[in-house]
């Protein structure tokens, strides 16, 4: 878990996401593994601690529609119950901004005007806890999250 998620934010953190074309050959098949394992429930375990569950949430997201995965959208539905379990728990003020803002990426793609709610009051609720040099990040994600929420 801790492996993926270290590859993950090193792509994450150059700025424009994660894009497949910058994946190597490696970590592609590693993910594509993950993302076996994920679907047959042998990562289940994940969902019990914050890092965890983000893992699980990012394979299930993103990392599935990144590596065209038939079921991606159905595994879209797995990573938001995640998401919005997760966040019942608290698990996702237990993790960093950057993180936090993965956390909720399926609020961020959802339809539903519930979801994208949640996400602005989460948003919201990040705002005092960042630092100033997350700001800019964080005026982008909210502003990006508003405006799709019309």
């Amino acid at each position: 878990m801790e492996h993926f998620l270290q590859q993950w934010f090193h792509h994450y953190d150059k700025g424009a996401g994660v894009e497949a074309g910058e994946l190597s050959q490696e970590t592609t098949r590693h993910w594509q593994q993950l993302l076996v394992n994920a679907k047959s429930g042998l990562l289940d375990s994940w969902q019990h601690n914050p890092p965890g569950r983000l893992a699980l949430i990012l394979l299930m997201g993103p990392v599935a529609h990144l590596l065209e995965d038939n079921s991606a959208m159905t595994l879209q539905l797995k990573a938001r119950e995640l998401c919005v379990s997760g966040v019942d728990k608290g698990f996702d003020t237990q993790l960093e901004p950057l993180q936090r803002r993965c956390f909720y990426d399926p609020l961020f793609y959802s339809a539903k005007a519930d979801d994208r709610a949640l996400l602005i009051r989460l948003l919201e609720g990040m705002q005092s806890q960042l630092a100033s040099a997350a700001k800019p990040a964080w005026c982008a994600w909210y502003q990006q999250a508003s405006v799709a929420s019309h």
